[in-house]
């Protein structure tokens, strides 16, 4: 199964076991172009979690030092392939697409490591799902009634899922 989706709809399809070897090759080039600069990578979102229908992207978290210090890793990241897009700089994290706008492939960000949202809540949300059956078959289960009412509307389908996501990060023990 190959990975791509137009940017701004919705897709499910089921999980494919090859998104963590995509993900692993991704890994090996990113860490290649910039070493130690970056702290950890990881393969987040639904993608990253077996057994868990998803929207055919890679979403990647890469953990820096600093957020205000990233002018080499814009650069480095275009020669990659991705697109840096300044308007999609948040508080805890920059936003970097790749692939054509027809067929984006995956999502990263640039994270700060200390980052409660960005950071560790997605791994949090990643984890627990991974080792809790019953929520991920309620995600699945969401996913697919939101899928249905909300294909050409990402921003409000990701919207939706918030209630279930604020639900499995309440369980986070700090």
């Amino acid at each position: 199964m190959s990975l791509g989706l137009k940017r701004g709809t919705v897709r499910l399809v089921p999980h494919d076991d090859n998104w963590s070897t995509l993900f692993e090759k991704e890994k090996k080039l990113l860490l290649n172009k910039f070493g130690d600069r970056i702290l950890a990578i990881e393969h987040i979102g639904s993608t990253a979690i077996p057994g868990l229908p998803a929207k055919p992207i890679l979403d990647i978290n890469v953990a820096i030092e600093d957020l205000n210090d990233i002018g080499d890793f814009i650069t480095g990241l275009q020669e990659l392939g991705y697109e840096y897009i300044p308007e999609r700089r948040y508080a805890d994290r920059q936003f970097f697409p790749k692939g054509h706008p027809e067929n984006r492939t995956h999502h990263l960000n640039l994270v700060e490591i200390g980052s409660e949202t960005a950071w560790k809540n997605q791994l949090f949300f990643r984890d627990y799902l991974i080792e809790h059956e019953e929520e991920r078959k309620q995600y699945a289960e969401l996913k697919s009634v939101l899928v249905q009412e909300f294909a050409d509307q990402r921003e409000e389908y990701t919207e939706r899922k918030g209630d279930f996501i604020a639900y499995i990060l309440g369980k986070r023990k700090f």
